[in-house]
């Protein structure tokens, strides 16, 4: 993959937003891209931005609120190909462990 971005889909009201972040998850479905739902967003990996604009605008709509925030990076490195394990993966060489702890 050579696109990795990150977005958040932010129903603004009070309350559990499971069901509405749910939706714009099933949304991500219709697309050939790889993702990852964390605990405060969403890691996508596609070929390209226009992919990523795509899946990230049909997350948005998927969601049935009356306000809606969605914010979005992306990393569209060009000249070479990488993917966000591989990225774990060299941070995770430096420390000579996982880059994680349980409490």
């Amino acid at each position: 993959m050579t696109v990795i971005a990150r977005f958040e889909v932010i129903p603004v009201r009070d309350g559990s937003l499971s069901d509405e972040i749910a939706q714009a998850i099933d949304a991500l479905d219709e697309f050939d891209i790889a993702y990852e739902l964390t605990a405060t967003d969403t890691v996508i990996e596609a070929e390209s931005a226009d992919e990523v604009f795509e899946a990230v605008h049909a997350a948005h709509n998927a969601v049935e609120s009356d306000r809606i925030i969605t914010s979005l990076e992306i990393d569209d490195y060009q000249s070479r190909e990488q993917d966000a394990a591989d990225r774990v993966e060299s941070v995770a060489s430096v420390l000579g462990r996982e880059p994680e702890r349980d409490r």
